[in-house]
C-alpha cells in the first residue's frame, strides 16, 4: 500500500502528461514552465535543507556518501559496460564516429543549467538556514510541485514525438540501459554496505541515474533531505563527469560513453555522444537515456518504501 501510495501519484502525473494532448499548450512554454518550476523547487528543497539541524555535519555526510557511491558508480559501469560492448555489441555499433558528426562547443550555455542549478540550491539553503521554521510547509509544495513537473516532462515527451514502441525495440538501447541500471544498482548495494548505510537507502540514492533534476526532488518530498542532497550531488557529478570522460570513453566502445552518461544520454550529453560516435549513435542513446529516465520515479520511491 506504501508503494501504491507514493508511486503512483507520481505515475499518474507523467502517463496523464504524455497522454493528453493540450492544444493550447506549446513546447516553448513547456520547456520554461519546466525551467522555473524545477528552479523553484530546488530553491524549496535547498531551504529545506538549510533549516536542518546541525546542517554542516549532514553536508559533510552527503558529500561523502555521494563521493563513496560516485565511485562505485564509475567502476561498476565503466567494467560492466566494457564487456557488453565487447560481447553484446551489433558489428555496424562496433565502428568509429563516422564523418557525419554532431558539433558541439563547449561553453558557458554548455554548462549554464548545471550551474544555476547549483546556485538556487544554495540561495534556498542560506534562507533556510537564517529563517528557520519561518515556511513550515515547504515539503508539502514541493510535492505539488513535483507532480506537475512530470505531468509536464510528460508533454514535453509527447511533443518531442517519442515512439515509445521504437524506444523498447531498439535492442542496443535496450542492453545500455539495462547494463548501466543492473551496474549501477550492484555499485549502490556494495557503496551502501562499504560506509554502513541501509541498502536500500543505497539502491534509491543511485536510481537518479544523472537525472539530478528530479532524484534529490524525490527523495526529498519522501522526507529525506539528507538522501535528497546527497543524491543531486551525486547526479550532478555523473553529469559533468559523463560530459568530460565521452572522448576518452569513446576510445573503448560506445556502451561506455551512451551508458556512463545514464538518463543525460537524451539530452545533455546527447551532442558530445554524436561527435565522438557519429550520427548513428543518437536514436540508440535516446532509447536507452530515455528507458533510464522513465524508471527513475519508479525506483526511487518504490526503494524507499522497502527501507521504511
Amino acid at each position: 500500500m506504501t508503494i501504491l501510495v507514493t508511486l503512483g501519484p507520481l505515475l499518474a502525473a507523467l502517463i496523464i502528461g504524455f497522454s493528453w494532448n493540450i492544444k493550447g499548450l506549446s513546447t516553448q512554454v513547456i520547456d520554461t514552465a519546466l525551467k522555473w518550476l524545477t528552479f523553484a523547487i530546488l530553491a524549496l528543497i535547498g531551504y529545506s535543507i538549510g533549516s536542518l539541524d546541525d546542517l554542516q555535519t549532514k553536508l559533510y555526510q552527503a558529500g561523502f556518501i555521494s563521493l563513496v557511491l560516485f565511485a562505485f558508480i564509475v567502476l561498476f559501469n565503466i567494467g560492466f559496460l566494457t564487456v557488453s560492448g565487447k560481447y553484446l555489441n551489433s558489428p555496424a555499433s562496433r565502428q568509429d564516429a563516422s564523418p557525419e558528426k554532431v558539433s558541439i562547443v563547449l561553453n558557458w550555455a554548455t554548462f549554464s543549467d548545471s550551474v544555476q542549478t547549483i546556485i538556487w540550491v544554495v540561495v534556498g539553503c542560506v534562507v533556510g538556514y537564517f529563517s528557520k521554521g519561518f515556511f513550515e510547509h515547504a515539503d508539502a509544495l514541493v510535492a505539488w510541485m513535483l507532480y506537475l513537473l512530470l505531468f509536464l516532462v510528460g508533454q514535453q515527451l509527447m511533443r518531442a514525438n517519442y515512439r515509445l514502441r521504437s524506444l523498447f525495440i531498439n535492442v542496443q538501447g535496450l542492453i545500455i540501459c539495462f547494463v548501466t541500471m543492473l551496474s549501477t544498482l550492484l555499485a549502490g548495494a556494495v557503496g551502501a554496505y562499504v560506509i554502513d548505510l541501509p541498502i536500500y537507502q543505497g539502491l534509491a540514492v543511485v536510481s537518479g541515474f544523472g537525472w539530478y533534476s528530479l532524484s534529490g526532488i524525490i527523495l526529498s518530498d519522501l522526507g529525506y533531505p539528507l538522501l535528497g542532497t546527497t543524491a543531486f550531488l551525486l547526479d550532478i557529478g555523473r553529469e559533468v563527469f559523463a560530459l568530460v570522460m565521452i572522448p576518452l570513453l569513446s576510445r573503448i566502445n560506445n556502451h561506455c560513453g551512451v551508458g556512463v552518461s545514464g538518463a543525460t544520454a537524451m539530452d545533455f550529453t546527447l551532442p558530445m555522444l554524436g561527435k565522438f560516435h557519429g550520427a548513428t549513435i543518437i536514436p540508440t542513446a535516446i532509447a536507452s537515456g530515455f528507458l533510464l529516465s522513465i524508471f527513475v520515479p519508479i525506483l526511487i520511491p518504490l526503494f524507499m518504501s522497502f527501507s521504511a
